[in-house]
């Protein structure tokens, strides 16, 4: 039995996307809020959807950053706090497998080395909170966008 601490996206009303330059966008339907994760939050947040088990996201940071292990312990575990508190992400008792995706890569510095590690960072947005809760994406039935509830 695993006892390392497991997460998955909080599907169906979290949307997100992981843009090129290593920065992640998370749209919470449910809430109207948006957020915004910066480069070691959008590696995390990958290995996330990927279905990875906390243990595994700190070794694969380990992997690509410079850091020490509590650190990057202790500061993987604070940012997944704030992803849960925000209800982004959800705990579950088992790793999942996420979809197949191309293995997440950091940033990289010129010479080759490792990039330092910096605690993962999540902002916040509720600026377009009305407009997002108007989207009438939110009169769907379990099967997504366009398919509108039945009337019943």
């Amino acid at each position: 039995m695993n006892h390392d601490p497991c997460f998955r996206i909080n599907a169906p009303h979290i949307v997100h996307e992981i843009f090129e330059d290593h920065e992640a966008a998370i749209i919470n339907l449910k809430s109207g809020n948006y957020y915004s994760l910066d480069p070691v939050g959008a590696f995390v947040w990958a290995h996330l959807e990927r279905g990875a088990s906390t243990g595994e996201i700190v070794e694969e940071i380990l992997a690509h950053y410079d850091g020490e292990s509590g650190d990057v312990t202790r500061e993987l575990v604070r940012f997944l706090d704030a992803l849960q508190a925000e209800e982004l992400i959800v705990s579950q008792s088992e790793p999942a497998p996420g979809p197949e995706q191309e293995r997440v890569k950091p940033a990289a510095n010129g010479n080759g080395s490792k990039v330092p590690f910096t605690p993962p960072i999540v902002e916040r947005y509720n600026d377009m909170q009305e407009l997002l809760l108007l989207d009438p994406i939110h009169e769907v039935d379990e099967t997504g966008w366009p398919n509108r509830k039945r009337e019943d």
